[in-house]
């Protein structure tokens, strides 16, 4: 996944298998960002619980299989 962004405040260190983990702060996306390659990465229950702060009503459904 490719991510533009702005932000405030920025940490890097190098993570597993010599990679960069980067911590930002005031992030503003720019540009192009897929919802759906971003959407399994957040925990649930903070979207749920960000979605209920601005007024939704988060019922439980299930499914017959």
């Amino acid at each position: 996944m490719n991510i533009t962004c702005e932000c405030v405040d920025m940490r890097t260190s190098v993570g597993p298998h010599n990679t960069m983990k980067v911590e930002m702060q005031g992030v503003v996306l720019a540009g192009t960002v897929k919802t759906r390659d971003v959407l399994p990465q957040l925990d649930g229950a903070e979207v749920i619980e960000w979605l209920a702060e601005q007024g939704y009503v988060i019922t439980h459904q299930e499914r017959a299989a």
